[in-house]
């Protein structure tokens, strides 16, 4: 199971400290202590691995050591993270993610408390706190899967529910995979069809083919953060996948406007098809392109 770690909060902190305006230089002293100490010996590898992945740079300064700062590549990841952590799917995925992590480690059965989750390090997304509402709709979304249960019992409160894992479940949570990307290599691919109406496309995940009339741009919106959610894995350079990022932002923007106008959005998704296709050797961004290409036909 995959969850942001430790190396995803650096990024975030060291995005969030530098936009705030205190400098975009900083070493392990500015670390706010209560992550020092809860970090420990780890704090050190994890600037490493950060420096090692191209996304830290580190630099010696006279009289301070070694500091730190985001690299381009770096930048990037911490504005696609952040943006999960406005993203109500994005939200979704973690606490699913982290409800599954959880139950997997518990003592003699593999069940948590809804409530008790709520308490765990796996509900804070990004030094935000999800919300219960969050977490029980990520708890029965596992239960429509098949990957859990959800017992109420005599429960007095929808908090007080307890999720167990099924086996499918465990099988999930001991793999390398996040709970989306289990799903997917199991048969759960999202689909993506299009409805036209007077030169329009209308597009929807599950959605079947049919001739109603109307523009739905909250499922464009949908497609424009399955893909900046997929960024980070596409195999290409940093210019380019910054390109992928600001079109898909563009897209999410334009389909979540007061009053979307149906010519751009089109518009916007045809921009970013055009930049998919240029990674066409990238079996993701094919795969991402051939979806996008059918909201177009």
């Amino acid at each position: 199971m995959t969850e942001a770690g430790a190396e995803a909060y650096l990024l975030v902190w060291m995005y969030e400290r530098g936009m705030a305006g205190d400098g975009d230089l900083a070493g392990t002293d500015d670390i706010p202590e209560e992550w020092r100490r809860a970090a420990r010996f780890r704090l050190q590898r994890d600037l490493n691995e950060l420096v090692r992945q191209s996304q830290l740079e580190r630099v010696f300064v006279l009289r301070k050591g070694h500091l730190y700062r985001l690299t381009h590549a770096g930048q990037l990841e911490a504005r696609r993270l952040l943006h999960l952590r406005r993203d109500p799917e994005g939200r979704q995925q973690h606490a699913r993610n982290g409800l599954m992590s959880v139950a997997s480690r518990a003592s003699y059965s593999p069940t948590i408390e809804l409530e008790a989750f709520l308490t765990t390090p796996e509900a804070v997304m990004l030094s935000e706190h999800l919300s219960p509402d969050e977490v029980r709709a990520a708890a029965l979304y596992l239960a429509e899967q098949g990957l859990a249960t959800v017992h109420e019992g005599d429960a007095q409160h929808p908090l007080q529910a307890l999720l167990t894992l099924t086996q499918v479940g465990i099988q999930c949570a001991e793999s390398p995979l996040s709970v989306k990307d289990f799903l997917m290599q199991n048969g759960h691919h999202p689909t993506y069809t299009t409805n036209i109406h007077g030169g329009t496309a209308q597009v929807g995940s599950g959605n079947t083919q049919n001739n109603t009339f109307g523009f739905d741009p909250a499922q464009f919106a949908d497609f424009a953060r399955q893909v900046l959610t997929a960024a980070t894995r596409v195999d290409t350079t940093d210019e380019l996948r910054a390109q992928i990022v600001r079109d898909a932002a563009f897209l999410e923007e334009e389909s979540t406007r007061p009053a979307p106008e149906p010519g751009r959005v089109r518009r916007a998704l045809e921009g970013l098809t055009d930049t998919l296709v240029r990674h066409s050797t990238d079996g993701l961004a094919q795969y991402l392109y051939e979806a996008g290409r059918n909201l177009l036909s």
